[in-house]
């Protein structure tokens, strides 16, 4: 089912809303102008942008609301499911244990080689360099510690 952008804009409209709303309590560090409120009410303002982008051309177009492209094939939509529930279990048992990158990198390998089945050399090169880029940019950008776990050791 494909639905039109102008009902796709306004629920991201409405979650940028919502996301901004939720985040203005959240505390600024001291001596800082910014806090952990910060990042969401970026990205809450992203939502917002792009949604509206979305919804001004859903209403400039006449498609309708709702489209049914194909059928679902519904074994594959319980795998997909079951195989993201896994990997987000898995990651919340496993982190504090193993650490970020080990678990980060492994978890998505396993669910870029079974949703694509390309090779596991690209899953493994894809998983690793998207790990490298969440570890940067959260890591050392923004500051924020993700768990090291058993690699605490080689790099401290």
């Amino acid at each position: 089912m494909r639905s039109n952008d102008k009902i796709t804009g306004l629920v991201t409209v409405t979650f940028g809303v919502l996301v901004i709303t939720n985040s203005r309590g959240l505390a600024n560090l001291p001596q800082q102008d910014y806090g952990a409120g910060t990042f969401p009410v970026v990205i809450g303002g992203l939502l917002i942008a792009f949604g509206g982008l979305l919804t001004v051309r859903g209403f400039s177009s006449d498609a309708p609301l709702m489209v049914w492209v194909n059928e679902v094939p519904i074994k594959r939509f319980y795998l997909t499911l079951l195989g993201i529930v896994s990997a987000i279990v898995t990651y919340i048992l496993l982190v504090p244990t193993l650490g970020f990158p080990v678990v980060s990198t492994l978890l998505l390998s396993l669910l870029l080689y079974g949703f694509y089945r390309q090779s596991w050399t690209l899953a493994v090169c894809t998983a690793a360099a998207s790990t490298a880029v969440i570890w940067a940019v959260f890591g050392r950008l923004l500051q924020v510690p993700l768990e090291l776990g058993i690699l605490e050791k080689v790099v401290y």
